[in-house]
């Protein structure tokens, strides 16, 4: 009797380690695209307000690349800014290990759009042009393979200034999912 109930304890608690590793093991693909949603703060020009983003980014081993759209509203102005971003998961810089959190650090260039009833210049889009420099911090839990939550920390500095926004502080939260099958290139 002992020996059969040391057998099946013995097996069960095999298949629940073995569930776990196999659970890790896809916590995070190593080659795949991604997308982002996110909503949060932003403060800039002596304000803060709402801010949101969309993106998609390229997962290649432990770091990737990625393009993400994001608007803030600030005061009586509305911002909208598109970035081109590196990142570098900085818990795993030289071995890869998978695992379901991970920290993300980026950097970042870009433009930006300010729009506002006050600014009516003739260049590009009637507002104030400007290109940015971001970096960047992101947490991220990965609950299965395919999805995650991310809390995303950045700071942007603003370059060729014609109001008053200089930098850019946004702290937002929100989903980091898989694209399956997607392949544009």
């Amino acid at each position: 009797m002992k020996e059969s109930l040391f057998a099946v304890f013995f097996t069960s608690m095999m298949l629940v380690t073995n569930q776990h590793a196999f659970s890790q093991t896809f916590a995070r693909s190593w080659d795949a695209w991604f997308g982002q949603l996110q909503v949060g703060k932003a403060t800039g020009m002596e304000a803060t307000g709402t801010s949101y983003s969309l993106g998609l980014y390229k997962s290649v081993q432990n770091h990737g690349y990625g393009l993400d759209f994001s608007g803030v509203h600030l005061q009586d102005s509305r911002l909208i800014f598109s970035t081109f971003s590196l990142s570098q998961d900085l818990l795993r810089i030289t071995r890869n290990r998978r695992s379901s959190f991970y920290l993300y650090g980026s950097a970042g260039v870009g433009l930006t759009h300010l729009r506002n009833d006050k600014l009516q210049d003739k260049f590009l889009l009637r507002g104030d042009d400007m290109i940015h420099l971001q970096v960047g911090l992101s947490p991220t839990y990965f609950f299965s393979r395919d999805f995650a939550l991310q809390l995303s920390a950045k700071y942007q500095k603003q370059i060729l200034i014609d109001d008053q926004l200089d930098k850019l502080w946004s702290i937002q939260i929100g989903m980091f999912f898989l694209i399956p099958n997607f392949k544009p290139f």
